[in-house]
Protein backbone atom coordinates (compact mmCIF):
# COMPACT_ATOMS: atom_id res chain seq x y z
CA UNK A 1 0.00 0.00 0.00
CA UNK A 2 1.33 3.05 -0.91
CA UNK A 3 1.06 6.43 1.22
CA UNK A 4 -1.52 8.09 -1.14
CA UNK A 5 -3.64 5.05 -0.27
CA UNK A 6 -4.22 5.47 3.19
CA UNK A 7 -4.48 9.58 3.10
CA UNK A 8 -7.41 12.08 2.28
CA UNK A 9 -7.42 14.45 -0.60
CA UNK A 10 -5.60 16.82 1.12
CA UNK A 11 -2.87 15.45 2.57
CA UNK A 12 -2.00 13.43 -1.00
CA UNK A 13 -2.14 16.80 -2.43
CA UNK A 14 0.01 18.54 0.10
CA UNK A 15 2.63 15.28 -0.26
CA UNK A 16 1.88 15.61 -4.26
CA UNK A 17 1.69 19.09 -5.69
CA UNK A 18 4.84 20.74 -5.00
CA UNK A 19 7.80 21.79 -6.82
CA UNK A 20 8.74 25.03 -5.67
CA UNK A 21 11.79 26.56 -5.58
CA UNK A 22 13.27 27.25 -2.18
CA UNK A 23 15.95 29.59 -1.49
CA UNK A 24 17.41 31.11 1.60
CA UNK A 25 18.10 34.97 1.24
CA UNK A 26 18.69 37.46 3.77
CA UNK A 27 16.58 39.12 5.81
CA UNK A 28 15.64 40.42 9.93
CA UNK A 29 12.57 38.85 10.05
CA UNK A 30 10.07 41.96 10.67
CA UNK A 31 8.36 40.44 7.82
CA UNK A 32 5.24 38.15 7.23
CA UNK A 33 6.06 34.18 7.38
CA UNK A 34 4.42 32.85 4.49
CA UNK A 35 3.99 29.24 4.01
CA UNK A 36 5.82 27.08 1.66
CA UNK A 37 5.13 24.23 0.13
CA UNK A 38 5.44 20.98 1.84
CA UNK A 39 7.87 19.47 -0.73
CA UNK A 40 10.71 21.44 -3.01
CA UNK A 41 11.69 19.13 -5.73
CA UNK A 42 12.66 21.32 -8.55
CA UNK A 43 15.81 20.33 -10.72
CA UNK A 44 19.19 22.06 -9.12
CA UNK A 45 21.46 23.89 -11.28
CA UNK A 46 24.44 21.67 -10.69
CA UNK A 47 27.00 24.13 -12.33
CA UNK A 48 26.39 26.72 -9.96
CA UNK A 49 25.43 24.46 -6.90
CA UNK A 50 26.97 21.49 -5.12
CA UNK A 51 25.76 19.50 -2.23
CA UNK A 52 26.52 19.74 0.69
CA UNK A 53 24.58 17.40 2.51
CA UNK A 54 21.31 15.37 2.46
CA UNK A 55 20.18 14.62 5.69
CA UNK A 56 16.57 12.51 7.05
CA UNK A 57 14.52 14.82 9.56
CA UNK A 58 12.41 12.66 11.78
CA UNK A 59 10.21 13.21 14.36
CA UNK A 60 8.31 12.28 17.54
CA UNK A 61 8.37 8.42 17.30
CA UNK A 62 6.64 8.45 20.79
CA UNK A 63 7.78 4.75 21.38
CA UNK A 64 4.91 3.29 23.68
CA UNK A 65 4.68 0.89 26.32
CA UNK A 66 1.17 0.61 25.90
CA UNK A 67 0.72 -2.01 29.02
CA UNK A 68 2.22 0.76 31.36
CA UNK A 69 -0.04 1.34 34.60
CA UNK A 70 1.74 5.27 34.32
CA UNK A 71 -0.61 5.96 31.42
CA UNK A 72 -3.86 8.08 31.42
CA UNK A 73 -5.54 6.68 28.70
CA UNK A 74 -8.95 7.09 31.13
CA UNK A 75 -8.77 10.20 29.16
CA UNK A 76 -9.17 8.80 25.63
CA UNK A 77 -12.25 10.68 24.60
CA UNK A 78 -10.49 13.96 25.89
CA UNK A 79 -7.35 13.60 24.11
CA UNK A 80 -6.76 11.26 21.22
CA UNK A 81 -3.12 11.41 22.37
CA UNK A 82 -4.12 9.39 25.67
CA UNK A 83 -5.02 6.59 23.66
CA UNK A 84 -4.60 5.65 20.05
CA UNK A 85 -6.23 2.64 18.21
CA UNK A 86 -2.56 1.59 16.66
CA UNK A 87 -0.55 2.15 19.70
CA UNK A 88 0.92 -1.52 20.06
CA UNK A 89 2.63 -0.54 17.17
CA UNK A 90 4.91 2.46 17.43
CA UNK A 91 8.20 0.29 17.65
CA UNK A 92 7.10 -1.30 14.31
CA UNK A 93 6.25 1.95 12.59
CA UNK A 94 10.01 3.33 13.54
CA UNK A 95 11.68 0.26 12.24
CA UNK A 96 9.69 1.33 8.99
CA UNK A 97 10.96 4.51 8.81
CA UNK A 98 14.66 3.02 9.50
CA UNK A 99 14.16 0.93 6.62
CA UNK A 100 12.95 3.05 4.18
CA UNK A 101 15.73 4.86 5.71
CA UNK A 102 18.22 2.51 4.36
CA UNK A 103 16.19 1.86 1.27
CA UNK A 104 16.95 5.47 0.19
CA UNK A 105 20.15 5.32 0.67
CA UNK A 106 21.41 2.14 -1.50
CA UNK A 107 18.58 2.58 -4.22
CA UNK A 108 18.25 6.22 -4.50
CA UNK A 109 20.61 8.99 -3.28
CA UNK A 110 22.88 8.37 -0.25
CA UNK A 111 22.17 9.61 3.31
CA UNK A 112 24.61 11.34 5.04
CA UNK A 113 22.83 11.61 8.27
CA UNK A 114 19.52 11.55 10.26
CA UNK A 115 18.08 13.53 13.06
CA UNK A 116 14.98 12.87 15.57
CA UNK A 117 13.63 16.03 16.55
CA UNK A 118 12.26 14.84 20.44
CA UNK A 119 9.66 12.81 21.72
CA UNK A 120 11.63 9.46 21.38
CA UNK A 121 9.44 8.00 23.40
CA UNK A 122 6.23 8.81 24.80
CA UNK A 123 6.03 8.11 28.59
CA UNK A 124 9.43 8.63 29.72
CA UNK A 125 9.94 5.44 30.23
CA UNK A 126 13.32 3.04 30.61
CA UNK A 127 12.25 0.65 28.32
CA UNK A 128 10.36 2.51 25.79
CA UNK A 129 14.52 4.29 25.91
CA UNK A 130 15.46 0.73 25.37
CA UNK A 131 13.48 0.28 22.67
CA UNK A 132 14.18 3.41 20.68
CA UNK A 133 17.94 3.08 21.04
CA UNK A 134 17.69 -0.80 19.92
CA UNK A 135 15.51 0.06 16.90
CA UNK A 136 18.53 2.65 15.85
CA UNK A 137 20.80 0.19 16.77
CA UNK A 138 19.27 -3.13 15.04
CA UNK A 139 18.81 -5.16 18.15
CA UNK A 140 15.95 -7.89 19.00
CA UNK A 141 12.55 -6.00 20.67
CA UNK A 142 10.33 -7.64 22.20
CA UNK A 143 7.72 -5.41 22.98
CA UNK A 144 5.27 -7.19 25.56
CA UNK A 145 5.77 -5.73 29.03
CA UNK A 146 3.03 -7.84 30.60
CA UNK A 147 1.21 -10.79 30.17
CA UNK A 148 -0.29 -11.68 27.06
CA UNK A 149 -4.07 -12.67 28.16
CA UNK A 150 -5.21 -13.52 24.92
CA UNK A 151 -6.66 -16.85 24.06
CA UNK A 152 -3.90 -19.18 22.22
CA UNK A 153 -6.82 -19.03 19.60
CA UNK A 154 -6.85 -15.84 19.09
CA UNK A 155 -2.89 -14.65 18.55
CA UNK A 156 -2.36 -13.37 15.23
CA UNK A 157 0.86 -15.37 13.15
CA UNK A 158 3.63 -13.75 14.13
CA UNK A 159 4.28 -11.19 11.65
CA UNK A 160 0.60 -9.76 11.87
CA UNK A 161 1.53 -9.65 16.09
CA UNK A 162 2.28 -6.19 17.70
CA UNK A 163 3.07 -7.84 20.67
CA UNK A 164 5.38 -10.11 19.16
CA UNK A 165 9.28 -10.09 19.34
CA UNK A 166 11.36 -9.17 15.68
CA UNK A 167 14.62 -8.23 14.74
CA UNK A 168 14.81 -4.41 13.96
CA UNK A 169 17.03 -3.64 11.03
CA UNK A 170 19.06 -1.04 12.03
CA UNK A 171 20.02 2.57 10.58
CA UNK A 172 22.05 1.73 7.47
CA UNK A 173 25.58 0.43 8.96
CA UNK A 174 29.43 -0.38 6.80
CA UNK A 175 30.34 -3.50 7.52
CA UNK A 176 27.26 -4.90 9.10
CA UNK A 177 24.32 -3.85 6.26
CA UNK A 178 26.62 -3.72 2.92
CA UNK A 179 29.87 -1.57 1.62
CA UNK A 180 27.87 1.97 1.40
CA UNK A 181 28.70 4.57 3.90
CA UNK A 182 27.44 4.61 7.34
CA UNK A 183 24.24 6.83 7.81
CA UNK A 184 25.08 9.02 11.46
CA UNK A 185 22.27 9.89 13.38
CA UNK A 186 21.43 12.28 16.00
CA UNK A 187 18.81 13.12 18.82
CA UNK A 188 17.09 15.81 20.06
CA UNK A 189 15.13 15.73 23.98
CA UNK A 190 11.38 16.54 23.66
CA UNK A 191 8.69 16.86 26.01
CA UNK A 192 7.53 13.19 26.07
CA UNK A 193 11.14 11.97 26.68
CA UNK A 194 10.84 14.41 30.27
CA UNK A 195 7.39 14.90 31.51
CA UNK A 196 5.27 11.76 31.98
CA UNK A 197 2.92 11.36 29.30
CA UNK A 198 4.44 14.50 27.81
CA UNK A 199 2.93 16.74 30.10
CA UNK A 200 3.36 16.22 33.54
CA UNK A 201 6.76 16.88 36.16
CA UNK A 202 8.54 13.77 37.52
CA UNK A 203 9.80 14.02 40.98
CA UNK A 204 10.99 11.53 43.45
CA UNK A 205 8.61 10.06 46.45
CA UNK A 206 9.86 9.38 50.16
CA UNK A 207 10.96 5.94 48.66
CA UNK A 208 12.88 7.22 46.21
CA UNK A 209 10.79 6.00 43.51
CA UNK A 210 10.12 8.93 40.79
CA UNK A 211 6.20 9.39 40.09
CA UNK A 212 4.23 12.08 38.35
CA UNK A 213 2.27 13.83 41.38
CA UNK A 214 -1.14 14.24 39.31
CA UNK A 215 -3.45 18.12 39.95
CA UNK A 216 -6.08 17.63 42.55
CA UNK A 217 -4.55 15.82 45.23
CA UNK A 218 -6.64 16.19 47.79
CA UNK A 219 -9.10 13.18 46.39
CA UNK A 220 -9.35 9.95 46.89
CA UNK A 221 -7.69 8.29 43.90
CA UNK A 222 -10.81 6.24 42.90
CA UNK A 223 -11.43 7.00 39.41
CA UNK A 224 -8.44 8.83 38.17
CA UNK A 225 -4.80 7.95 40.05
CA UNK A 226 -3.40 10.41 42.57
CA UNK A 227 0.45 10.30 40.90
CA UNK A 228 1.88 8.68 37.54
CA UNK A 229 3.95 5.37 38.49
CA UNK A 230 4.61 3.38 35.58
CA UNK A 231 5.91 0.25 37.68
CA UNK A 232 3.26 0.41 39.98
CA UNK A 233 1.04 -2.69 40.72
CA UNK A 234 -2.60 -1.09 39.87
CA UNK A 235 -3.78 0.84 37.05
CA UNK A 236 -6.68 3.09 35.46
CA UNK A 237 -8.07 1.58 32.39
CA UNK A 238 -5.47 -0.91 31.77
CA UNK A 239 -4.48 -1.78 28.15
CA UNK A 240 -3.41 -5.51 27.21
CA UNK A 241 -3.19 -7.32 24.40
CA UNK A 242 -6.49 -8.75 24.95
CA UNK A 243 -8.13 -5.67 25.67
CA UNK A 244 -6.44 -3.16 23.66
CA UNK A 245 -9.38 -0.08 23.42
CA UNK A 246 -10.82 2.05 23.56
CA UNK A 247 -10.83 2.29 27.38
CA UNK A 248 -13.73 2.91 29.08
CA UNK A 249 -14.22 6.40 30.88
CA UNK A 250 -14.82 5.11 34.11
CA UNK A 251 -12.40 2.80 36.00
CA UNK A 252 -11.72 1.84 39.66
CA UNK A 253 -7.64 0.88 39.86
CA UNK A 254 -6.93 -2.61 38.78
CA UNK A 255 -4.08 -5.02 40.11
CA UNK A 256 -1.46 -5.55 37.40
CA UNK A 257 1.73 -6.95 37.23
CA UNK A 258 4.26 -4.49 38.17
CA UNK A 259 7.97 -3.96 35.81
CA UNK A 260 10.65 -2.13 37.22
CA UNK A 261 11.84 -1.82 33.76
CA UNK A 262 8.91 0.91 32.88
CA UNK A 263 10.88 3.25 35.55
CA UNK A 264 10.86 6.95 34.55
CA UNK A 265 14.28 7.84 33.50
CA UNK A 266 16.26 10.94 33.96
CA UNK A 267 18.01 13.57 31.71
CA UNK A 268 21.05 12.37 32.69
CA UNK A 269 19.76 8.75 31.66
CA UNK A 270 18.82 9.83 28.23
CA UNK A 271 21.95 11.13 27.38
CA UNK A 272 23.78 7.62 29.04
CA UNK A 273 21.23 5.61 26.35
CA UNK A 274 22.97 7.38 23.45
CA UNK A 275 26.61 7.10 24.88
CA UNK A 276 25.87 3.64 24.91
CA UNK A 277 24.44 2.67 21.94
CA UNK A 278 26.45 0.38 19.16
CA UNK A 279 25.42 2.70 15.80
CA UNK A 280 26.96 6.11 14.88
CA UNK A 281 28.33 8.48 15.64
CA UNK A 282 29.11 7.99 19.42
CA UNK A 283 27.12 9.42 21.58
CA UNK A 284 24.65 10.47 18.44
CA UNK A 285 25.84 14.47 19.60
CA UNK A 286 25.83 13.88 23.22
CA UNK A 287 29.19 14.30 24.86
CA UNK A 288 30.55 11.79 27.52
CA UNK A 289 32.38 14.47 29.19
CA UNK A 290 29.13 16.28 29.96
CA UNK A 291 26.62 13.86 30.80
CA UNK A 292 24.41 16.26 32.16
CA UNK A 293 24.60 18.32 29.17
CA UNK A 294 20.74 17.81 26.90
CA UNK A 295 22.03 20.44 24.25
CA UNK A 296 25.35 19.85 21.77
CA UNK A 297 26.77 21.64 18.46
CA UNK A 298 28.28 19.38 16.07
CA UNK A 299 29.77 19.24 12.38
CA UNK A 300 27.73 15.84 10.58
CA UNK A 301 29.82 17.16 7.18
CA UNK A 302 32.30 19.73 6.19
CA UNK A 303 30.86 22.98 6.50
CA UNK A 304 27.96 22.48 8.12
CA UNK A 305 26.94 22.91 11.61
CA UNK A 306 24.34 20.83 13.54
CA UNK A 307 23.37 23.03 16.67
CA UNK A 308 20.66 21.26 19.35
CA UNK A 309 18.46 23.04 22.25
CA UNK A 310 16.48 20.80 24.75
CA UNK A 311 13.33 23.09 24.50
CA UNK A 312 11.70 20.99 27.12
CA UNK A 313 13.74 22.71 29.75
CA UNK A 314 11.12 25.41 31.60
CA UNK A 315 12.83 27.40 34.45
CA UNK A 316 9.39 26.68 36.33
CA UNK A 317 9.27 22.54 36.76
CA UNK A 318 6.11 22.97 39.55
CA UNK A 319 4.58 19.56 39.88
CA UNK A 320 0.94 19.13 39.23
CA UNK A 321 1.79 21.46 36.87
CA UNK A 322 1.15 20.80 32.82
CA UNK A 323 4.34 21.62 30.82
CA UNK A 324 4.08 20.69 26.91
CA UNK A 325 5.21 24.04 25.37
CA UNK A 326 8.53 25.02 24.38
CA UNK A 327 11.14 26.93 26.73
CA UNK A 328 14.94 27.40 26.42
CA UNK A 329 17.04 27.73 29.51
CA UNK A 330 19.63 31.15 30.20
CA UNK A 331 22.54 28.54 29.15
CA UNK A 332 21.25 27.40 25.96
CA UNK A 333 20.89 30.80 25.10
CA UNK A 334 24.88 31.50 25.84
CA UNK A 335 25.91 28.31 23.90
CA UNK A 336 23.38 28.96 21.27
CA UNK A 337 24.56 32.67 20.02
CA UNK A 338 28.71 31.58 20.83
CA UNK A 339 27.60 28.50 18.51
CA UNK A 340 26.21 30.79 15.83
CA UNK A 341 29.27 33.56 15.79
CA UNK A 342 31.65 30.37 15.73
CA UNK A 343 29.51 29.11 12.52
CA UNK A 344 29.37 32.93 11.02
CA UNK A 345 33.45 33.04 11.59
CA UNK A 346 34.04 29.50 9.83
CA UNK A 347 31.60 30.32 6.63
CA UNK A 348 29.35 27.29 8.03
CA UNK A 349 26.34 26.61 7.16
CA UNK A 350 23.72 25.81 10.21
CA UNK A 351 21.14 23.63 10.82
CA UNK A 352 19.32 24.62 14.44
CA UNK A 353 17.36 21.71 15.75
CA UNK A 354 14.57 22.02 18.53
CA UNK A 355 11.59 19.48 19.65
CA UNK A 356 9.53 22.48 19.91
CA UNK A 357 8.44 24.89 16.64
CA UNK A 358 9.48 28.54 17.36
CA UNK A 359 5.81 29.28 17.58
CA UNK A 360 5.42 26.99 20.41
CA UNK A 361 8.22 28.62 22.73
CA UNK A 362 6.27 29.85 25.63
CA UNK A 363 7.71 32.43 28.08
CA UNK A 364 5.48 31.72 30.36
CA UNK A 365 7.43 28.56 31.38
CA UNK A 366 10.17 30.94 32.38
CA UNK A 367 12.14 30.80 28.69
CA UNK A 368 15.01 32.91 27.99
CA UNK A 369 13.88 33.40 24.40
CA UNK A 370 10.29 34.10 23.02
CA UNK A 371 9.16 33.28 19.42
CA UNK A 372 9.99 36.61 18.01
CA UNK A 373 13.46 36.92 19.67
CA UNK A 374 14.29 32.99 18.83
CA UNK A 375 13.82 34.50 15.18
CA UNK A 376 15.48 37.58 15.26
CA UNK A 377 18.71 35.70 16.64
CA UNK A 378 18.56 33.29 14.07
CA UNK A 379 18.01 35.85 11.34
CA UNK A 380 21.00 38.30 12.53
CA UNK A 381 23.34 35.40 11.42
CA UNK A 382 23.76 34.53 8.17
CA UNK A 383 25.07 31.20 8.69
CA UNK A 384 21.53 30.08 9.35
CA UNK A 385 19.62 28.39 6.88
CA UNK A 386 17.37 25.87 8.47
CA UNK A 387 15.04 25.38 11.85
CA UNK A 388 14.08 21.90 12.37
CA UNK A 389 11.63 21.09 14.60
CA UNK A 390 8.72 18.29 15.69
CA UNK A 391 5.75 18.45 18.23
CA UNK A 392 2.97 19.24 16.12
CA UNK A 393 2.57 16.15 14.62
CA UNK A 394 2.14 17.45 11.10
CA UNK A 395 3.80 19.20 8.14
CA UNK A 396 4.51 22.55 8.18
CA UNK A 397 7.41 24.54 6.12
CA UNK A 398 7.58 28.90 6.97
CA UNK A 399 9.81 31.42 5.07
CA UNK A 400 11.70 32.86 8.47
CA UNK A 401 13.28 35.54 6.45
CA UNK A 402 16.66 34.42 6.50
CA UNK A 403 15.96 30.99 6.83
CA UNK A 404 13.73 28.26 6.53
CA UNK A 405 11.45 26.97 9.18
CA UNK A 406 10.79 23.22 9.05
CA UNK A 407 8.30 21.00 11.04
CA UNK A 408 7.98 17.59 10.02
CA UNK A 409 4.87 15.33 11.15
CA UNK A 410 4.93 12.57 14.18
CA UNK A 411 5.51 9.22 13.04
CA UNK A 412 3.38 7.63 14.94
CA UNK A 413 0.22 9.94 13.86
CA UNK A 414 -0.72 10.09 10.46
CA UNK A 415 0.64 10.59 8.37
CA UNK A 416 3.23 8.95 9.37
CA UNK A 417 6.25 10.54 7.31
CA UNK A 418 9.95 12.03 7.26
CA UNK A 419 11.52 14.60 5.32
CA UNK A 420 14.69 14.07 3.12
CA UNK A 421 16.35 17.58 2.82
CA UNK A 422 19.21 18.27 0.52
CA UNK A 423 21.21 21.44 1.41
CA UNK A 424 22.54 22.75 -2.15
CA UNK A 425 25.61 25.76 -1.58
CA UNK A 426 26.67 27.93 -4.26
CA UNK A 427 30.21 26.89 -5.97
CA UNK A 428 30.11 29.42 -8.38
CA UNK A 429 28.14 31.43 -11.10
CA UNK A 430 27.01 30.23 -14.21
CA UNK A 431 29.61 30.99 -17.51
CA UNK A 432 28.80 33.96 -18.99
CA UNK A 433 30.52 37.10 -20.74
CA UNK A 434 29.36 39.19 -18.08
CA UNK A 435 28.44 37.21 -14.99
CA UNK A 436 26.47 38.74 -12.12
CA UNK A 437 28.32 39.94 -8.67
CA UNK A 438 27.95 37.17 -6.57
CA UNK A 439 25.14 37.48 -4.05
CA UNK A 440 25.88 35.83 -0.73
CA UNK A 441 22.50 36.29 0.74
CA UNK A 442 21.79 33.65 -1.90
CA UNK A 443 24.23 31.16 -1.92
CA UNK A 444 22.20 27.81 -0.13
CA UNK A 445 19.07 26.39 -1.58
CA UNK A 446 17.14 23.96 -0.64
CA UNK A 447 15.22 20.76 -2.04
CA UNK A 448 13.00 18.17 0.45
CA UNK A 449 10.52 15.97 0.05
CA UNK A 450 8.29 13.39 2.06
CA UNK A 451 8.16 9.96 2.66
CA UNK A 452 6.52 7.23 4.82
CA UNK A 453 7.27 3.55 6.07
CA UNK A 454 4.94 1.90 3.10
CA UNK A 455 7.17 3.69 0.03
CA UNK A 456 7.98 0.80 -2.38
CA UNK A 457 10.96 1.17 -3.67
CA UNK A 458 12.73 -1.07 -5.90
CA UNK A 459 16.10 -2.28 -4.70
CA UNK A 460 19.02 -1.67 -6.74
CA UNK A 461 21.10 -3.93 -9.32
CA UNK A 462 23.00 -6.57 -7.71
CA UNK A 463 22.89 -8.48 -4.61
CA UNK A 464 24.80 -7.27 -1.85
CA UNK A 465 21.62 -4.93 -0.54
CA UNK A 466 18.60 -7.42 -1.29
CA UNK A 467 18.53 -8.26 2.12
CA UNK A 468 17.10 -4.55 3.14
CA UNK A 469 14.50 -4.63 0.38
CA UNK A 470 12.75 -7.76 2.15
CA UNK A 471 10.42 -6.08 4.52
CA UNK A 472 8.64 -8.58 6.66
CA UNK A 473 6.63 -6.40 8.78
CA UNK A 474 5.17 -4.39 6.01
CA UNK A 475 1.62 -5.93 6.42
CA UNK A 476 1.35 -5.63 9.94
CA UNK A 477 2.57 -1.44 9.70
CA UNK A 478 -0.32 -1.40 6.91
CA UNK A 479 -2.65 -2.34 9.97
CA UNK A 480 -1.01 0.12 11.56
CA UNK A 481 -1.64 2.55 9.45
CA UNK A 482 -5.14 1.24 8.60
CA UNK A 483 -6.34 2.00 12.53
CA UNK A 484 -4.48 5.00 12.82
CA UNK A 485 -7.00 6.80 10.05
CA UNK A 486 -9.49 5.21 11.82
CA UNK A 487 -8.61 8.01 14.32
CA UNK A 488 -9.08 10.95 12.27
Amino acid sequence: MRTSEILGPIERFAIFSCATVIVVTGGCGGMPAPRLPNESTAPIDHDRFELLARLVHISDAQIMDEQSPGRLTIFATLSRSAWRPHEAYSVQLLDGMIRTINKIHVAQHPIDFVIHTGDAVDNVQRNELDWFISTFDGGTINPLTGPDDRDPSEIPQRLLDPHAPFDAQGLYRHGVHGTSATISWYSVPGNHDRFASGTFPIVSNAEAIRVAPMPLDLRLGLYIPLQLDPTASVAWAPISPANPGPPSNANLPTSVIPNPDRRFFTAREFVQAHLDSASEPPGHGFDASTPDQTWYSVSPRPGLRLITLNSATPLLETPQRIRTEGAISAAQLIFLRRELEAADAAGECVIVATHHPSGAIEPVYGSALTPRSFRRLLNQHASVALHLAGHWHYNDVIDRGGYVEIVTSSIIDLPQQGRVIEIWRKNREPPSPDPAPNDESESIELRYRLFSHLDEIAPPPGDEHIALFDDPLMPLRRMAAQLAGVAD
